[in-house]
């Protein structure tokens, strides 16, 4: 912790700009709490997919694929996913930008380059916004570590997509956790938790605007929790952990497209 009484934050972006949902919660940390932005590090990589990528990559997805492309054609387009820019954010402008290129780790984990891991141990603790699933010295630069969202619980839904397995299960609740990551994936430290009322969402939509607009107050309050001496994040064990999810196939995407068939008669 810095010696004075202010958290010094370092984020951690995907581009120059924020979906709204992280930029609401960013702003509300700098409101709410005497934390201040002073980093910025930035992935500089180019991710544009060729069109034959994207093209072999519905192909892999197989079922998903073929929703997920629909969905986009078809503009399920969310207001918490709008794009805001960075610099727009108060408390942002006059934060030391750095970009950098991350490093491959295993062919889909991320290791920050060194000058960018320096910056960040200036700092007291930074917010994962981007660059995947990080990994190496970022993770233990800053003093209070890292902290990432996983819209999910941990104890019964890892992985992805966010909230659809609970919305084609039929749950009564989906859960929203604000975690210290670690190299565990989705089994970070619990910083922070919520549980957010699902059985009445009439489609997934509803289901990913009530886990966004639950997040927008966890960053300040996790970041008063670290503040905190006496506070420990919960550990769980291995065997705590849920099971882990991917892209669905086969019977839960005809599951979901008929409630979301018929959720959409009832909107």
């Amino acid at each position: 912790m810095a010696e004075s009484d202010t958290t010094r934050v370092c984020l951690l972006a995907h581009s120059d700009s924020l979906p709204a949902w992280e930029a609401a919660a960013v702003q509300r940390m700098v409101e709410e709490t005497d934390a201040e932005i002073g980093l910025v590090v930035a992935d500089a990589s180019d991710n544009e997919r060729s069109t034959a990528d994207a093209v072999r990559r519905l192909v892999e997805l197989r079922e998903w694929g073929v929703v997920a492309a629909a969905m986009e054609l078809f503009g399920d387009d969310l207001e918490p996913l709008e794009s805001v820019p960075i610099r727009a954010i108060d408390g942002v402008a006059d934060a030391e930008w750095v970009d950098c290129v991350p490093e491959s780790v295993d062919g889909w984990k991320n290791a920050l380059p060194e000058h960018a891991v320096e910056r960040m141990a200036e700092t007291d603790v930074a917010v994962r916004f981007g660059f995947g699933f990080l990994v190496g010295d970022a993770l233990s630069a800053p003093e209070m570590g890292v902290l990432s969202f996983h819209h999910g619980d941990f104890r019964e839904y890892r992985g992805q997509p966010m909230g659809f397995w609970e919305y084609v299960h039929g749950r009564e609740t989906a859960g929203v956790t604000l975690q210290r990551i670690n190299e565990t994936l989705d089994g970070g430290e619990v910083v922070y938790s919520k549980r957010v009322h699902i059985a009445d969402a009439p489609t997934w939509s509803v289901v990913r605007c009530r886990l966004f607009d639950a997040s927008q107050d966890m960053l300040a309050e996790g970041v008063r929790r670290l503040e905190c001496e006496s506070f420990e994040p919960e550990t769980l064990s291995e065997a705590e952990l849920g099971d882990l999810y991917t892209l669905p196939r086969g019977h839960p995407v005809v599951t979901y497209l008929g409630k979301t068939a018929r959720g959409v008669l009832l909107e």
